[in-house]
């Protein structure tokens, strides 16, 4: 009896077949896993900044305010993401500041501002843009604290405001607390039912080069002057507006709305137009993420949630609120 000695080409070719079969279904599979462990990871980094908020508070009687002290020279003030630092095993880090200076410019700052922290990056945001005038670029970030249901960073409203908001004064008292941080009494809706942090894709700047025409859906367009209801409801001159800011999560030491502090105005992955006026302290800026479906929030309690961009613009203001008295619904 003869023995065959190899494959016939129809064989081979239902091999191969198969073979491109299987991969097709293990390449979605192997996909799957991996934004899983993402998402995983990335509800974990939120965690861990509510709980550093929380071990602030406990030290200082209050949460971290949403801005440093002002400056002796300069004006630019340090961030709650820089403020929380040394609550996050980032002791050495926080350390480099001379928060008496200009974060943004002066140059005994320079090497804070340089380099990312690793917990404020979500790993789905695979964007390789920075602010490249440091050797390793300035830290990015993709967290924000949430300044509420409002545009104003300068609103202390309980009914609006979330659980960070700017001030104006620069005093310090002696525990170390800046006038106008919340305390845990002061989110009277219940810290679960308040958002804390929550994700925001970081924007595509290249170089130094911060403004441009053309605009990706988590770019800042300005500049536009907010009447009193543009405040709760974003302007539709938001979508009309051609020049853009593209470091958005690129500044992390920086205190400005546009690279610290979102806001509760629309609805999670927003396709529509955020906008800042020329102080970039009044700004409509959404949560969103490259996560399917969502974004994850981290609440007022330490918990963690993946909240839908399907949920009711409702239920998604009353997250945002810390005394609005609303219901919150189903998230």
């Amino acid at each position: 009896m003869r023995r065959r000695s190899a494959f016939t080409l129809i064989e081979l070719l239902v091999v191969i077949a198969i073979i491109a079969i299987l991969i097709a279904l293990l390449v979605p599979a192997v996909q799957k896993v991996r934004e899983a462990a993402a998402r995983a990871q990335c509800q974990n980094n939120l965690k861990q900044i509510v709980l550093g908020a929380h071990n602030y508070e406990s030290a200082r009687k209050t949460f971290p305010p949403a801005s440093g002290p002002v400056p002796t020279a300069g004006s630019s003030r340090a961030s709650l993401q820089a403020l929380l630092l040394p609550w996050l095993e980032q002791g050495s880090k926080y350390n480099q500041f001379d928060l008496t200076q200009d974060v943004n410019t002066a140059a005994v700052n320079a090497n804070a501002r340089d380099s990312d922290v690793p917990i404020y990056l979500c790993p789905s945001d695979s964007s390789s843009s920075k602010f490249t005038t440091t050797p390793n670029g300035y830290g990015r970030c993709n967290y924000y604290g949430n300044m509420g249901i409002t545009a104003d960073a300068f609103a202390n409203n309980a009914a609006t405001g979330g659980v960070f908001f700017s001030e104006f004064t620069a005093t310090i008292t002696a525990n170390g607390n800046r006038p106008g941080a919340v305390k845990i009494a002061g989110i009277t809706d219940g810290l679960s039912n308040t958002a804390m942090f929550a994700e925001i894709r970081r924007g595509n700047m290249v170089g130094t080069t911060s403004t441009a025409t053309a605009i990706d859906v988590q770019d800042i367009r300005e500049p536009i002057a907010f009447t009193a209801a543009d405040m709760l409801n974003p302007p539709a001159a938001c979508n009309g507006l051609t020049q853009s800011f593209r470091y958005v999560g690129l500044q992390y030491y920086r205190h400005l709305s546009i690279t610290s502090l979102y806001t509760h105005t629309q609805l999670p992955n927003y396709q529509g137009g955020d906008c800042t006026d020329a102080s970039f302290n009044r700004s409509h800026i959404q949560a969103r993420s490259y996560h399917t479906g969502g974004v994850n929030v981290g609440l007022a309690d330490g918990s963690v949630r993946f909240v839908a961009e399907s949920v009711s613009l409702t239920t998604w203001r009353a997250l945002g609120s810390r005394g609005g008295s609303e219901p919150l619904g189903n998230l």
